[in-house]
């Protein structure tokens, strides 16, 4: 297989695998701040960058900052996140609440990550027809037979099907456990 395709493919795949973890599932994870931009030392940093995140239980965070002059910034910036988040400061540490998930924001996500999984497919078949349209120049400038034309974009088409089929994969068990009460 041609290897742009399976580059593009690969880093749509690992792009998509990026999204999932930062989609709300009702359980803690510290992914869910970790990209959260934090207004510190005169420049804009990822809070992953300036603290420890840990979970302490099913809904709940702690987020330990590694200076201690930056645990109001912290907690302005998760708020300012608007990720339906609340903080508590208590002393050097910032614990962070995650509400439960009602039957409405359990579908309101879903519906955002059908939205996601279409933009992953639509990327995987962007790529596909660009890389049918080298198969066919080649072909056009006699680089390549009718016969290997024909194979390389059976071959193509078997590899879009596979890299779709991942996504929706991904994408199903995500919403089981979106959707797990």
């Amino acid at each position: 297989m041609p290897h742009s395709f399976s580059e593009q493919v690969r880093s749509n795949h690992a792009h998509f695998a990026e999204i999932l973890k930062k989609i709300r599932t009702g359980r803690a994870h510290p992914e869910m701040v970790g990209d959260i931009l934090v207004e510190a030392y005169g420049a804009q940093t990822p809070l992953s960058g300036l603290a420890g995140v840990s979970v302490t239980d099913a809904r709940s965070l702690v987020v330990e900052p590694w200076d201690k002059q930056i645990v109001k910034a912290i907690e302005k910036a998760i708020i300012a996140a608007d990720r339906n988040l609340s903080c508590a400061v208590s002393g050097d540490i910032i614990r962070v609440s995650i509400p439960q998930m009602t039957e409405e924001t359990r579908q309101q996500v879903a519906k955002s990550l059908d939205t996601e999984l279409e933009r992953a497919r639509v990327a995987v078949r962007k790529a596909r027809e660009e890389e049918k349209k080298q198969i066919e120049a080649k072909t056009k400038s006699k680089d390549l037979t009718e016969d290997d034309r024909r194979d390389q974009i059976k071959t193509l088409d078997e590899e879009t099907k596979k890299a779709v089929s991942l996504l929706e994969a991904a994408a199903q068990a995500k919403k089981a456990e979106i959707m797990k009460v």
